[in-house]
């Protein structure tokens, strides 16, 4: 085939063809790209509306299709000049022509997406979207740690040092409400930084965070904790694994004291072949099962976390109590 007969074909294809070379600047483009684009050879090519918003890191590409093992497709919002629908799915590939690097971009219209392609697309969002939520967590919990607690933390001495030198019963009664105030906004900042991000999840990873966190449960909430651990040493979690399991775990038991008003809980943990065993058994006063239908954001995150692990979540209950959540990982 001659080169002219090979570039008509492109020229024609009804799928919109980009290349671009490492700055993203287009190179080629065919008739079908800039139709539904306006773009021209020149320019640089912009990022889609998801990618400008995405987190990365300092040496991580911002285009989600030109990382390492990307998606076959992935549809967002494209800039362009011609069009008013700008929803698409793009996909891209990496040639070394003549020396150089370039990137070819194919843009389609979305309904030849395939369902695996969905799919993956759709679990990909989700982990990125957590990824942001626990990232915005850790920030929070910093923030009220580091600035709003130590703020609250120094007004409290203030107040002290005061009362110390007031005589007046009218004024010393006042000052030690106030300090009775100043000490449950401390223990209420204390509660939420843990609740956002433990801070022993960082230094000493999950197992220690959940027993941290089971005696702060168990100490604000005056309630029952019955926490065993069966883990072999050995067993070592990736940080984000260990995190979705720590949040798994922490919702259930939100919802058994939010919910169920149960007043005690048992949490256990097991492994077994290559599977992670857990369940919550509270007996708090239950539901009925056939109302449960997942729409509430808390047990869809749970749900979402354990698929994210390759496992399995359910919950047994009725009316009255009491109530189990039982699941698996894949480690």
């Amino acid at each position: 085939m001659k080169v002219e007969d090979f570039q008509k074909i492109v020229e024609e294809f009804i799928e919109g063809i980009v290349i671009m070379d490492e700055s993203r600047t287009i190179t080629y483009i065919n008739k079908k790209a800039h139709l539904i684009t306006g773009w021209q050879v020149g320019e640089s090519v912009p990022y889609c509306s998801y990618c400008q918003l995405r987190e990365v890191s300092e040496h991580e590409e911002r285009c989600i299709l030109a990382n390492d093992n990307p998606l076959p497709s992935f549809r967002s919002h494209i800039p362009n000049y011609v069009n008013t629908e700008t929803d698409f799915e793009m996909s891209m590939n990496k040639l070394e022509l003549a020396g150089g690097h370039y990137q070819v971009l194919t843009i389609r219209n979305p309904s030849q997406i395939t369902q695996d392609e969905k799919v993956k697309m759709q679990e990909l969002l989700i982990h990125e979207t957590m990824q942001a939520q626990e990232s915005e967590r850790k920030r929070i919990a910093r923030e009220l740690h580091d600035h709003i607690g130590q703020s609250v933390y120094s007004l409290y001495l203030g107040l002290d040092g005061i009362r110390r030198h007031v005589d007046n019963p009218e004024y010393t009664e006042r000052l030690d409400k106030m300090n009775m105030v100043m000490e449950g906004t401390l223990a209420c900042l204390k509660r939420l930084t843990k609740e956002l991000r433990p801070q022993l999840f960082d230094n000493l990873g999950f197992e220690t965070a959940l027993r941290s966190s089971v005696d702060d449960w168990q100490r604000l909430y005056n309630i029952d904790f019955s926490l065993n651990i069966h883990i072999p040493e050995d067993l070592k979690f990736k940080n984000e694994e260990g995190l979705h399991l720590y949040r798994i775990i922490q919702e259930a038991v939100n919802n058994a004291l939010r919910h169920g008003k149960a007043t005690s809980i048992m949490i256990e943990i097991y492994k077994v072949d290559n599977e992670l065993y857990f369940q919550i058994v509270d007996n708090g006063k239950g539901f009925d099962i056939d109302k449960l239908n997942g729409t509430g954001l808390g047990l869809r995150h749970m749900r979402e976390r354990v698929k994210m692990l390759h496992g399995d979540i359910k919950w047994i209950s009725e009316e009255g109590g009491p109530t189990r959540v039982e699941g698996y990982i894949t480690v």
